[in-house]
């Protein structure tokens, strides 16, 4: 893996030596929960008062974060959350009756909303549960779900030992797609509905786990959390041009339980909208939610009203398919965009992957399978007509909240500030996949597998050039790479615009890049040249 050292604000584990790291821990050397209880100082913490422990740390907790990319994402979020004190914010209570509930129009600057009711953070010590309000341009909405790992089992949950998710509201998100100085973020006059994140469940709980903290149960009700934000917003804004309901890491697990829900319940009231899912295929190992859930009942998850059809179907049938939630919003809104970010190898997602895998005696991924499981899962996606991918040729967890978004392209986060050498019509260059030689305004003989199996342009041609079977070019040495900042403006489209898949990396047939061996830097051909254009 490539190392990156980030000065500023946030690293989102891209991990110095971690080609070489054991992606589970201790928990490929000993198994689940016995590693977690190795530590004398570890066990003393968990014995004894927390609330001692957090006075100490001045009311902050500090978590034993899980041994790997996951706890050096988790506490590097919190790190920054801490650079930016949640009571320097003016603040609103929905259960005042002196603040009137809130009202967007009132709203000076940004904005803490406390809804009070069922919400609250996973432990009992948590500070209350708040989404934060940043007034823009009253018409266009950022509806972001945060991320911040996820807490589904015992061993994954228990404080000071292995915690992989945060517990506690942090207001993190502040660079990236939320950074309001930065010139070319699409998105630095819209209103920001930061939907903060503390529950470890993606924002779909509403249950008491069979275990317990500091004697008391864990209490997941991350589905009342998301719902007072977005109930609120339902409320606020009576019309809208513009939604993006966006999500990263877990975040972009919310956007997979709610886009659906959030577009119905703005149906007629919105014009442009689009979902936006950053770092997260879903995988889990096999059973985990099904265990999940008949652990909490179906009461407690299947008559949510967030469910498309298909999927309460499935939940009653003791299923949580998460690979069909994006097509479900795909297909019940197909002029919205449903796109999807991601990083190659991405470290945090693999190794959250694996050592749930480990807790459950199944085998772990390496970096190769979980980069072709990923270009399965996108294989599938991509058969929906309004589905666009943008995957950077790096090993990097979360692009919308970071500091790296403006440099990010399709060959890294630091795409924008290398030094490259582009040819020109004259170049003698390798077609895509065939690497039969070209230049200038010529075709590239037809692939199977590739843009339908027609012919298209070399690399080398002009992007004026009309004289193939497709236009569109799989590779191209004449222009730098679209970045990431760049793609994004064009998100939510408005009538006459697109949005086409991009990648970096090598182009592979799905025959080669499912052989072993097949490396992480490919692209996969079939995604190629994928674009959805909405009607005009």
């Amino acid at each position: 893996m490539a190392v990156h050292v980030q000065p500023a604000l946030l690293v989102a584990v891209a991990l110095a030596g971690c080609a070489a790291y054991d992606p589970v821990g201790c928990h490929a050397e000993k198994g689940g929960a016995a590693c977690m209880a190795d530590d004398e100082e570890v066990q003393l913490l968990q014995k004894g008062s927390r609330q001692q422990e957090l006075a100490a740390a001045g009311g902050v907790r500090r978590s034993g974060w899980d041994r790997g990319p996951m706890g050096q994402y988790l506490q590097e979020l919190e790190d920054v959350g801490k650079q930016n004190p949640m009571d320097k914010v003016e603040s609103c209570n929905l259960e005042d009756p002196a603040d009137a509930g809130c009202p967007f129009d009132q709203m000076q600057g940004p904005t803490m909303v406390f809804p009070g009711g069922k919400t609250r953070c996973i432990f009992g010590d948590s500070p209350a549960f708040r989404f934060k309000v940043t007034p823009g341009d009253s018409t266009k909405l950022l509806l972001n779900f945060q991320g911040g790992g996820a807490c589904l089992t015992k061993n994954t949950t228990t404080p000071f030992l292995n915690t992989m998710c945060i517990p506690d509201p942090f207001d993190f998100d502040v660079a990236g797609v939320f950074n309001r100085t930065t010139p070319e973020n699409p998105y630095k006059n819209w209103t920001v509905l930061d939907v903060f994140y503390c529950s470890g469940d993606m924002f779909i709980g509403n249950m008491t786990r069979n275990y317990t903290d500091n004697d008391e149960p864990v209490v997941q009700h991350g589905y009342w959390n998301a719902k007072s934000a977005v109930d609120w917003a339902v409320e606020q804004f009576p019309e809208l041009d513009s939604l993006a309901v966006t999500g990263s890491s877990a975040g972009c697990g919310g956007v997979m339980f709610w886009a659906d829900y959030i577009f119905k319940q703005f149906e007629g009231r919105v014009s442009h909208k689009a979902a936006i899912c950053d770092s997260l295929m879903g995988f889990v190992p096999e059973g985990l939610l099904e265990d999940v859930l008949e652990e909490v009942g179906q009461e407690a998850l299947c008559t949510l009203p967030i469910w498309p059809e298909a999927i309460r179907e499935a939940c009653y049938a003791g299923q949580v398919p998460l690979e069909k939630l994006l097509p479900e919003v795909m297909a019940a809104h197909p002029d919205t965009a449903v796109v999807a970010i991601h990083g190659k190898a991405d470290p945090v997602c693999l190794h959250f992957y694996n050592v749930l895998a480990s807790d459950r005696n199944q085998g772990n991924w390496t970096e190769e399978q979980f980069v072709m499981r990923t270009n399965q899962r996108l294989s599938e996606w991509n058969a929906h007509p309004n589905f666009a991918s943008y995957l950077v040729n790096d090993d990097f967890h979360t692009f919308l909240p970071m500091p790296i978004l403006p440099t990010t392209d399709t060959s890294g986060i630091e795409g924008t500030t290398k030094n490259r050498t582009l040819c020109d019509t004259a170049s003698n260059v390798k077609c895509a996949v065939s690497e039969t030689m070209c230049s200038g305004n010529q075709c590239c003989p037809s692939v199977q597998g590739l843009l339908g199996g027609k012919t298209f342009p070399c690399p080398a041609a002009e992007n004026t050039f009309k004289g193939c079977e497709v236009n569109f070019k799989p590779s191209d040495c004449m222009e730098p790479p679209t970045t990431l900042f760049e793609w994004l403006a064009d998100l939510p489209l408005h009538p006459g615009s697109k949005v086409t898949s991009r990648c970096g990396g090598t182009l592979k047939v799905r025959e080669d890049w499912e052989l072993p061996g097949a490396g992480t830097r490919y692209c996969a051909a079939g995604q190629a040249g994928k674009v959805f254009a909405r009607a005009a």
